[in-house]
């Protein structure tokens, strides 16, 4: 990261001042090719695969999809290639009531494209080519400025580049409006971008690569000391994410451990965004960090029990996992 003289611009349990309640999700949207496999091969191994198919994803995609699906009132902002593999990309996104009018087509640029290999018990490994996500730019984003303005609360995610991650915070600090940073993966950003997080979620190793890259130091192996350091560090709000583990939320109040529900794996594909955008979803509604944490990790628990990313998010219909209470 860019080390940026900058404090954060919200508390991390409250919301912020943006003039809407409604989710405006920026970010990557690709077309998933999914290859079924016994276990991940060893580097070199040729294995013979037992299944594929072809599905929308994408973590902006995925998240807006998500929180479309739960209720929200969400406008999701991508770019895409032209032809079938960008409306593969965006099917599922127009079935959930998303609005796309704010998503854009790049002409001879491929639609983005992740290639993701799931074992027998639900572990994925994911290579991704950018595709017309890496495209975005600073000026791009300046185009939201009044979609921004208008939002109660901004998500983005590390699979576009960082100037526009970096301008997309600027805006939200400007416009008082909540920013949600999911850094996965681990960008490049500016400090400034980070201390605007309100909140940053990330995973385990994630959370330790953002501290090493603020701190210039190793990061505990202990994971709420992660959490801990970070926030020390200025972040306002930190949520970690911890797959069967749950998750840790810190805010300015409270830091928490949120359990979540036991459930059998089939594919944790897309796992993460689910979370996020019913995150974003509570958080919309006014919800504190620890409430809409809880509510995040059961429809994160729900989506690792059916196969692939969009095609296995819950609905505000469906009977999501219990847990006990963290």
């Amino acid at each position: 990261m860019t080390t940026q003289n900058s404090t954060g611009s919200g508390s991390g349990g409250g919301s912020g001042s943006g003039s809407g309640s409604g989710i405006l999700v920026v970010g990557s949207v690709n077309v998933d090719l999914v290859l079924s496999v016994p276990r991940h091969p060893e580097p070199g191994e040729t294995l013979l695969g037992t299944g594929s198919r072809r599905s929308p994803g994408g973590k902006g995609a995925n998240q807006a999809c998500a929180a479309s699906l739960l209720g929200g009132d969400v406008r999701f902002a991508g770019r895409t290639g032209t032809g079938a593999d960008a409306d593969l990309a965006l099917e599922l996104l127009r079935r959930a009531g998303a609005d796309l009018s704010a998503t854009t087509e790049v002409p001879d640029v491929e639609t983005g494209l992740a290639v993701v290999t799931v074992d027998e018990p639900g572990e994925n490994s994911i290579v991704i080519l950018a595709g017309a996500n890496g495209t975005w730019s600073p000026e791009h984003v300046d185009a939201l400025r009044e979609e921004v303005a208008a939002s109660g609360i901004v998500v983005s995610q590390g699979e576009v580049p960082a100037p526009a991650i970096d301008q997309l915070a600027r805006l939200c600090a400007e416009a008082g409006t909540r920013f949600l940073l999911n850094l996965a993966p681990v960008i490049d950003v500016r400090e400034r971008t980070l201390t605007t997080a309100d909140p940053l979620v990330v995973n385990e190793s994630e959370g330790r690569l953002v501290l090493e890259a603020m701190t210039g130091t190793a990061a505990p192996v202990d994971d709420a000391m992660t959490v801990h350091a970070l926030r020390s560090a200025g972040i306002p709000s930190v949520v970690m994410t911890r797959g069967a583990h749950g998750a840790i939320a810190s805010h300015e109040t409270a830091t928490t451990e949120i359990t979540s529900p036991t459930v059998t794996a089939v594919d944790s594909t897309g796992a993460g965004d689910a979370f996020v955008g019913a995150l974003a979803v509570k958080l919309a509604q006014g919800h504190g960090l620890d409430e809409a944490c809880r509510h995040a990790a059961r429809v994160g628990a729900f989506a690792v029990t059916r196969p692939g990313a969009q095609p296995s998010y819950p609905d505000d219909q469906d009977d999501l996992p219990t847990q006990a209470r963290g």
